[in-house]
């Protein structure tokens, strides 16, 4: 079967149910701050991993949160690269989806890191996916250094449900950020993280200041935006 390699982005499968939305948002801005011709060069180099279902869906096995972002972005196609091809095969829908656990394809926990659930309730495209705000945390915590990136399969969200275990972001909600990056650089160096992919080991020259201490800002944190289409604040008269 002759696939096309650059496919509408809406027709792409996920296989896990949610995403930070923060990285997300991140990313969007990012491809909006880009030129046409930088847009569409993004775009070319990134190919999407896919596997073909029985039944002809395109699962997608990684960069769902830059599809979201380029969906967002007013970027309607991504190219995409096909790993496994089941379109021929005799596969029943079960056979289907126990593979794809086995070979780690699908992550079948929900956004409050609670499964596996059953594939049926994955959405039918990125539009649909929860944000699992500890998911955000785990890419920003990476992002500033905490630990290094790895190629071991959904290891920021090992990540997410180390620090949603230390409920991070209890406190002081999603306004907690901040001081959640703070606290996740500390937490990522100590012993109990060691068996999480990218752990770096405790920290040796610079020393990451206590709790209580003046946080600074992670610049991956998008500002609150007052005015466009992508505004945060709600527009509100006196």
């Amino acid at each position: 079967m002759k696939i096309k390699t650059r496919q509408p982005i809406l027709s792409l499968r996920p296989t896990q149910f949610s995403i930070g939305l923060l990285e997300v948002e991140y990313k969007t801005l990012e491809l909006r701050k880009m030129t046409e011709e930088e847009r569409a060069r993004c775009v070319q180099k990134t190919r999407i991993p896919v596997v073909v279902s029985p039944w002809r869906d395109l699962y997608i096995i990684d960069h769902h949160h830059y599809l979201f972002a380029c969906w967002h972005a007013d970027i309607k196609e991504a190219r995409i690269e096909i790993v496994e091809d089941h379109a021929d095969s005799n596969m029943t829908y079960r056979q289907f989806w126990r593979h794809m656990a086995q070979r780690k394809r699908a992550y079948l926990y929900d956004q409050f890191g609670e499964g596996p659930r059953e594939p049926l309730y994955l959405p039918p495209d990125i539009r649909g996916m929860a944000d699992d705000p500890y998911r955000s945390l785990a890419w920003l915590v990476r992002k500033e250094g905490g630990y290094d990136n790895s190629d071991q399969t959904f290891a920021e969200f090992q990540w997410a449900n180390h620090f949603r275990a230390r409920k991070l972001l209890v406190s002081h909600g999603r306004e907690g950020f901040h001081e959640a990056v703070h606290k996740g650089l500390r937490l990522a160096r100590q012993p109990a993280a060691q068996d999480l992919p990218g752990y770096k080991g405790p920290k040796k020259k610079k020393r990451i200041a206590e709790s209580g201490a003046v946080v600074k800002k992670s610049k991956f944190v998008p500002e609150h935006r007052t005015t466009g289409d992508m505004a945060t604040v709600p527009v509100i008269k006196e």
